[in-house]
């Protein structure tokens, strides 16, 4: 075995960049180089390895190596990413670790050009603002398959967005406008800044509220997936239609949403890594909880 580290995922921006900042870490704390492969990642396109379209750099010490051709000369001998490999497995469970996951993980820069779009939303929309952050991660509305087995992840009966919308405007007007200590009241310079999966919670959200944010970005047909996932319903054309728009273009969009919720003011979510990195770096929530996990 060489002294590298070969880490390759197929998953949601956030769940990667966890399992991603855990491996860096681990790679540093025992001096490994490590192998970043992005080829099989839905936000990669054919055998090109898509790291350097998304991200700039890695602020380190250890041999970053995201080149194919060294990577297919290394990764055999290479130590395979597990996902039990975990230097911090909650981060959750005490400020230090909060902090020291958090740091570590803003250590991989963003690519200059999506680094770009956010300083530029962020300078038009957000200054000035006290940005009330929503991310509801819906999984666009797609019928959930038969329970199997024990697990409940991703298994059964599907909320309507109207229903989801519905609980996230009770738990919003609570917090923010009606109850004692609700801190909007008096304030007329916040603004919502959503990030979601469906188009319809957009338009359910913008009719109630007004004063919101939402990113340009690509939706897929309700039942037809997230983006980096495909739903149950999707068809041959609602496909070729996503794949016209080009993936790399909905992951670009999708990591705009993913940072831009990291310079939010309070945040409302359910369960989803894509914002838990908010919690890490110590944004007020309130968690709202209408199905089981979902990345």
């Amino acid at each position: 075995m060489n002294n590298y580290y070969y880490f390759s995922r197929d998953t949601g921006w956030g769940d990667t960049l966890w399992h991603l900042t855990n491996a860096l870490m681990y790679c540093e704390q025992n001096n490994k180089g490590i192998l970043i492969d992005m080829r099989g990642h839905w936000a990669s396109k054919g055998n090109s390895n898509l790291f350097g379209e998304y991200f700039l750099s890695i602020d380190t010490d250890i041999e970053v190596i995201i080149n194919e051709e060294c990577i297919d000369q290394l990764k055999k001998d290479a130590e395979q990413h597990s996902d039990s490999r975990l230097v911090i497995k909650n981060p959750l469970k005490s400020k230090e670790d909060s902090k020291k996951f958090y740091d570590t993980f803003n250590r991989i820069s963003v690519h200059g050009t999506i680094a770009k779009e956010i300083d530029e939303i962020r300078k038009k929309y957000f200054a000035g603002n006290y940005i009330v952050g929503i991310h509801a991660r819906t999984s666009n509305g797609e019928v959930l398959p038969s329970k199997t087995g024990n697990s409940n992840r991703f298994q059964g009966e599907r909320n309507a967005i109207q229903t989801i919308f519905d609980v996230y405007k009770e738990k919003i007007d609570h917090v923010l406008f009606d109850s004692p200590r609700a801190f909007l009241k008096s304030c007329d310079n916040y603004k919502f800044f959503v990030a979601t999966d469906s188009k319809q919670f957009v338009d359910l959200f913008k009719k109630e509220y007004g004063n919101t944010i939402v990113t340009e970005r690509y939706f897929a047909p309700p039942g037809c997936g997230t983006g980096h996932e495909k739903g149950d319903q999707s068809t041959d054309l609602q496909i070729q239609m996503e794949e016209k728009y080009g993936r790399i273009n909905i992951a670009k969009e999708a990591l705009v949403d993913f940072y831009l919720l990291q310079y939010t003011n309070f945040l409302f979510k359910n369960f989803s890594r894509f914002n838990e990195f908010c919690l890490y770096k110590g944004i007020p929530n309130f968690h709202i909880n209408f199905q089981q996990k979902c990345y």
